[in-house]
């Protein structure tokens, strides 16, 4: 009889005991974000608040933390009148006050107060205006005045659920889910200022989401979270599966914009795994600007980026985003990338046709020049360099081995085989990309994003259920700042599930000191069902 094994990450792990969910969700509380978010929405004026504003933060990080079935102040309230006393004051309450629903409220209001400004720090001095320009003086050098962008702030926020020496990847994979609001759409209404809306939330727009197992292709109402999450390099050890950065936009919209805005938070990030959603669009709105943040990209192409298109000198043709010699065979020129039907045999098979197109591409032959904003170009039968290619017109390469493919080039006749080709940045910039798109190395590297989509599994259907009337918040900035405070919530379970089913130390108890966790892990077994009994 042979038993089924379970994988290491199907093994239950012990869940966090409610000091350790505490430690983590006050931890969360102190780090600089939060702080200067709670002093820049602490008023000078008026009577002092009974709850400090971190201590309400902390509350929403212990609730996203239990792995909620609504992310909602009711149910923050419920989770905290839960704790003791004792507990109570570990989260950063003050000793005798009750917890009420309208003083979370009242503290909430006061942080997503500060997060709609956009300013963080303001200015220490009056603000100088010209008369006759309307242009702003510049502030003097000591000035404390820092502006942050939403996707800035719910970014640091996320980052927060990571300690400070945990180890980061220097790769992400970002995608896109629709959050759909909890309120009920109408007829488009023009509010006083002429913005068109279409509930009672009036950030909300309509967006277009594709077909799964679960539901038709449709329209919602709401928004569209982008999430990056670490991405292990090829062939390294696996890693949890941990949001890194976030951004929303109403609707189906401004995409790139959402991108660039995590990898401008992400300054470490060097690689990005994107899909056709965001690599689709025009070179100089995301291809251009990841260049100039020296990030690359490993992405899928769309059917209008495929095929053959001259080259920057003849005998050389763009293919599927690379520049190859002009005598590649017929037979490699026009492939179709595998489809879902095909075996894995069948795909490893178009994988290695893919893979015969190696020894005609042009590969790079130094660093990019920055200032022409230019990339040079090698052959495959340049002089001087190992020979990818035998070719009549460089009687050098003609002594290599048969091993190497010959090409059919006639001699005295041009061939771009030897050439050495000066690229601009901007010549089909929107399809390029380091790895030759449908080879076995480009496969290994693209599918890493699949991590993503299992994220976004995990959140909506496994452990959350983050759809419809999970969030009942409305406006763009308290849908962001609960869509961050899960996913810390999410950070935090995960890290500590991760670690714990494979007997490792769990980050966050080495860096706030808590003893180790000797609970038994329990055990992962597999009952045979019960036979229904049938009666006549």
């Amino acid at each position: 009889m042979v038993r089924m094994g379970v994988s290491q990450d199907a093994t239950p792990a012990n869940p966090m005991m409610i000091e350790q969910q505490i430690n983590r969700a006050r931890a969360v509380a102190d780090s600089d974000i939060v702080t200067q978010i709670a002093a820049a929405a602490e008023r000078r004026t008026g009577r002092p608040r009974l709850i400090p504003l971190d201590a309400v933060i902390a509350g929403f990080v212990l609730h996203a933390s239990g792995q909620p079935h609504t992310m909602t102040m009711a149910g923050l309230r419920r989770t905290l009148h839960q704790l003791t006393p004792a507990q109570l004051e570990s989260l950063g309450f003050p000793i005798g006050v009750t917890p009420k629903y309208k003083r979370i409220r009242s503290s909430w209001r006061a942080v997503l107060r500060v997060v709609s400004s956009g300013t963080l720090i303001d200015h220490d001095h009056e603000l100088q205006v010209g008369q006759n320009t309307g242009e702003v003086a510049p502030c003097p050098e000591d000035c404390p005045y820092l502006p942050l962008t939403l996707e800035e702030f719910l970014t640091q926020l996320v980052q927060t659920s990571l300690p400070p020496r945990y180890e980061r990847g220097t790769a992400v994979a970002i995608d896109g889910t629709d959050v759909e609001s909890h309120t009920r759409p109408h007829r488009k209404r023009v509010d006083s200022q002429g913005r068109a809306f279409w509930s009672a939330d009036r950030d909300a727009r309509w967006g277009h989401r594709t077909a799964t197992d679960r539901r038709p292709t449709e329209l919602f109402l709401g928004y569209e979270a982008h999430v990056a999450t670490y991405v292990p390099g090829v062939g390294e050890a696996p890693l949890p599966q941990l949001a890194a950065g976030l951004a929303l936009r109403p609707g189906v919209r401004d995409r790139t914009s959402a991108v660039l805005g995590i990898f401008d938070c992400l300054p470490d990030i060097r690689e990005g795994l994107l899909d056709r959603g965001y690599t689709t669009a025009k070179g100089e709105k995301l291809a251009g600007p990841l260049r100039d943040r020296q990030v690359q990209i490993t992405m899928d192409l769309h059917k209008t980026q495929r095929g053959q298109r001259l080259g920057p000198i003849p005998g050389t043709i763009w293919l599927d985003g690379h520049l190859y010699t002009a005598s590649i065979p017929e037979r490699l020129r026009e492939l179709e990338p595998p489809t879902l039907q095909m075996t894995e045999a069948e795909k490893a098979h178009l994988r290695d046709v893919f893979d015969a197109r190696e020894p005609y591409r042009f590969v790079v032959h130094d660093a990019r020049d920055d200032k022409r904003g230019t990339q040079r170009f090698r052959g495959p039968a340049v002089d001087g360099h190992p020979f990818r290619l035998r070719c009549p017109n460089t009687p050098a390469s003609m002594r290599e081995p048969h091993t190497i493919p010959t090409t059919t080039c006639v001699t005295s006749q041009p061939c771009g085989c030897g050439k050495t080709v000066t690229v601009k940045d901007t010549e089909h910039e929107r399809d390029r990309q380091p790895l030759p798109w449908q080879s076995t190395r480009w496969a290994k590297s693209y599918n890493r994003r699949s991590r993503i989509e299992g994220f976004f599994g995990a959140v909506r259907y496994q452990s959350l259920n983050l759809n419809r009337g999970f969030f009942r918040m409305n406006g763009l900035v308290a849908t962001g700042l609960l869509m961050a405070i899960t996913l810390i919530g999410h950070n935090l379970v995960s890290l500590h599930a991760w670690h714990t089913r494979r007997g490792l130390p769990e980050p966050w108890q080495v860096h706030l000191g808590e003893p180790v966790d000797d609970r038994p892990l329990e055990k992962a077994t597999r009952t045979r069902g019960r036979r229904k009994r049938h009666t006549d």
